[in-house]
């Protein structure tokens, strides 16, 4: 009986755990006490990036970390935002879970940004693995 109730809220906490983008016009910023990097440069020739978190339960408890070219740039809930105005050129783009044992690996990409222009990423946790992911994308609303 034990091991059918155990199966059962494994599955019930499987289903609930699903992920869903956070629509970029509803997902809230991040308060500042969770960005850790506060380059101020202008929005002139310098290129727009956009992170975004997906809403959802799974992970609700731990935040996900965005880090820019290697350093820790901010701490996601989920369904929150953060952008970044970021000199041209390439850039290493990463995030992990909250991991105090650090036995979780970075997911990381590299982008070659252009001045005056906007890129979007999603951060994600997938479903079957809880293993974070980042991944660029196109707004519905542009």
């Amino acid at each position: 009986m034990k091991n059918v109730l155990f199966a059962f809220a494994m599955i019930v906490s499987a289903g609930g755990c699903a992920m869903s983008p956070a629509p970029i016009n509803n997902a809230r910023s991040v308060p500042m006490e969770r960005v850790f990097r506060a380059d101020a440069l202008p929005l002139a020739n310098n290129a727009r990036a956009i992170f975004v978190r997906d809403a959802g339960v799974s992970g609700a408890g731990a935040y996900r970390h965005l880090y820019i070219d290697g350093k820790k740039a901010a701490s996601l809930n989920p369904g929150e935002k953060i952008e970044f105005m970021l000199a041209p050129g390439e850039h290493e783009f990463g995030a992990t879970p909250t991991d105090g044992l650090n036995t979780r690996s970075l997911n990381a990409l590299t982008q070659d940004l252009k001045a005056d222009k906007t890129y979007f990423y999603r951060i994600q946790t997938e479903d079957s693995s809880f293993r974070t992911t980042l991944q660029r994308f196109v707004p519905d609303y542009q």
